[in-house]
């Protein structure tokens, strides 16, 4: 941000650290970016720390944000969550180079003066709550997966929760489901309280939204996010069968690409799809930048997790390109999908109902923009970053008063 003349200087603003381990061009680290780039950096100056190099250290920078990268030791940053357990954690390697690490972000916050550290990943919860006690920092941790053990290992369940009152910090939840994972005891310090802020998303007009009739040729119905068995594409492709027998016309999309060594999910799914005879309507797309213009152009968006979702950040997404969607009823969804309303909500792990609701879609395209036109409405409503970034900031203003 440029400085005016007779304004303020910079350095008077308070610093917001926010760190994360990743740097990938994900759910999570989208969400940091929306954040960090609709703050009123009048009022609050951010200043991000990342723990890898990656698409999203870069896309910072181009958005004028300062960023710094710390890098931690791969056999720390790379351990995947759900590999997690107790030998794992306690190995005696890794807890040195998280000390070290910790010791090197607690210096770095007395040195940027960080008035608040925003933790936006478990891994940088973790770390940057240890460092943030260090340095005498209040600590904000964004909580953006369900503390379950349907979700994490077991030993990571019981020791998020369990750090989360030792240290002391400030939760944020992005659904009620994840608040309700974390078990908090109702007297508890009165640094430790938990408020849910849904994820903001960047309304963006002015993309073509074409109105398609059952039997176009050119009706696509897709779904969007990261290739992994969690997410589900393997229901969406079986559900895509059922509906191609009914409606051979129609073509279906998978948007994006593995990104936590995935790879071998992909082959069996890809074989699926040749096995259901799917290669001639399935188009895999593999990562796009343009998400927004491929979900204006489909007709029925398809959110397809087998396990509960912490949020759905890109079906508010849809939503606000005025589509119909079909989700999955499990974690923070119904928080966005209002069943009948907004949209039409389906068990997890069942393709059959899937393809029901889509097929119910195709048949009544009228009830189907109806619900795309509500969707839109409430997510304009509720889910916009402009809400979101006036919700965090008001935390910001509550832990500055306590200090």
């Amino acid at each position: 941000m440029k400085r005016r003349i007779g304004a303020q200087p910079p350095t008077t603003r308070p610093t917001i650290l926010f760190l994360d381990h990743s740097a990938q061009w994900s759910g999570g680290e989208i969400s940091l970016f929306n954040l960090v780039t609709h703050l009123n950096q009048e009022k609050w100056k951010p200043l991000v720390v990342l723990f890898e190099d990656g698409p999203l250290y870069s896309k910072l920078l181009e958005a004028g944000i300062e960023t710094k990268l710390i890098l931690l030791d791969p056999r720390v940053s790379k351990k995947r969550k759900d590999t997690l357990g107790a030998k794992s954690v306690l190995r005696l390697r890794e807890l040195r180079v998280i000390c070290r690490f910790c010791y090197r972000l607690a210096r770095l916050m007395r040195r940027e003066k960080a008035t608040i550290v925003h933790c936006n990943s478990l891994k940088a919860d973790i770390l940057g709550g240890i460092a943030g006690k260090m340095a005498r920092v209040p600590v904000i941790w964004h909580v953006r997966d369900r503390i379950a053990d349907d979700y994490l290992p077991r030993p990571v369940v019981f020791g998020f929760r369990w750090a989360a009152r030792l240290l002391g910090v400030t939760v944020i939840a992005v659904s009620n489901a994840v608040g309700k994972t974390l078990h908090f005891p109702q007297t508890t310090q009165p640094s430790l309280f938990k408020k849910v802020i849904y994820n903001g998303v960047v309304v963006h007009d002015g993309l073509s939204s074409p109105h398609l009739l059952k039997g176009e040729t050119t009706a696509t119905i897709g779904m969007v996010g990261r290739i992994s068995p969690w997410k589900g594409q393997h229901i969406f492709i079986e559900a895509a069968a059922r509906v191609h027998q009914r409606f051979p016309q129609y073509h279906f999309q998978i948007i994006g690409s593995t990104l936590f060594g995935e790879e071998e999910y992909e082959k069996q799914i890809r074989a699926q799809a040749v096995q259901l005879e799917l290669e001639n309507v399935l188009e895999w797309t593999g990562f796009r930048g343009d998400i927004n213009q491929l979900l204006h152009e489909m007709e029925v968006f398809v959110h397809a997790s087998t396990t509960g979702e912490p949020f759905g950040q890109v079906i508010v997404e849809a939503m606000l390109a005025g589509k119909p969607v079909v989700a999955t009823n499990g974690g923070g969804v119904p928080e966005i999908v209002q069943e009948g309303q907004t949209g039409l909500l389906v068990p997890m792990n069942d393709a059959q109902s899937m393809a029901e609701a889509i097929i119910w879609l195709i048949e009544n395209p009228e009830k189907g923009r109806q619900l795309g036109q509500a969707g839109r409405a409430r997510a304009l409503e509720h889910f916009s970053i402009q809400k979101t970034a006036e919700k965090i900031e008001g935390i910001y203003s509550e832990l500055l008063k306590d200090r």
